[in-house]
């Protein structure tokens, strides 16, 4: 039996369409895995490679050539230079740090990326996160791995006396379908929100609600850094657990 003109096109649509969607998983696979081999990455920030999962957790976030990416709290810059080369040199990456590092004509991370010629792309900005803002539809993805707790953290500079127009500008910023990436140490479930204080960890319930409220939507999380041995009534930085921490995986979308 023969198939007529309009099925075989159709066939052969569908095979091309499946052919290039391969093409593309292969050489994005292969995109990671150069930025996170890249020998020109700090060595210190590869020797964390096995605990964080940062190949598994850009994939997760779809990151792109061509992106423009906000790294949060980029101190270090462990994200921000994988991320850098992932999106290449059509894309960009503005990395976040607090302004009294601005006013440290020292700051070792500032020197960094300027002596780094694989962070060519990446521009370090000096802000509170109160005094964050960026421009309307500008950014693709957003990192805040590890610092949402931050935003409860009492202490001048650092915490927020409300997170939702912080909230509100990481959603003006992101254009319609961009994503956010939130991974933290987490909380025993019903923990307030002072634990951002007292132990450097806040409960996953607490950034769902906080997300939702500012209208952003939970599209999936990972299981890959969770501990369960982990006892979160004790501070990240206990000896117990240092290192160890079970840590949630959340994607949200800006749905506008």
């Amino acid at each position: 039996m023969q198939l007529s003109n309009v099925k075989l096109i159709n066939l052969l649509g569908s095979t091309i369409i499946l052919f290039s969607f391969s093409a593309f998983a292969d050489n994005y696979d292969d995109i990671i895995s150069k930025a996170l081999n890249n020998p020109a990455r700090a060595a210190n920030n590869a020797a964390r490679d096995e605990n964080r999962k940062p190949g598994e957790i850009i994939k997760f976030m779809d990151v792109r050539p061509g992106m423009t990416v906000l790294d949060m709290v980029s101190n270090g810059g462990f994200y921000a230079e994988i991320l850098a080369n992932v999106v290449g040199e059509e894309g960009r990456i503005i990395a976040q740090t607090f302004a009294t590092a601005g006013m440290n004509p020292d700051f070792a991370y500032a020197k960094y990326i300027r002596d780094s010629e694989h962070m060519d792309n990446v521009v370090l900005i000096y802000a509170n996160f109160a005094d964050l803002d960026v421009k309307e539809n500008t950014l693709d993805r957003i990192f805040i791995v590890q610092n949402y707790h931050d935003f409860y953290f009492d202490r001048p500079g650092y915490g927020v006396d409300d997170v939702q127009p912080v909230l509100a500008m990481f959603r003006k910023a992101l254009k319609p379908g961009g994503m956010m990436a939130i991974i933290d140490h987490e909380a025993n479930p019903g923990t307030p929100s002072t634990s951002g204080t007292s132990l450097h960890r806040i409960s996953s319930d607490v950034v769902k609600n906080d997300m939702q409220t500012a209208g952003f939507k939970l599209v999936g999380n990972l299981d890959i850094l969770l501990n369960e041995t982990d006892d979160k009534t004790k501070g990240v930085f206990d000896p117990v657990n240092r290192g160890k921490t079970s840590r949630f995986v959340l994607k949200f979308t800006n749905p506008d």
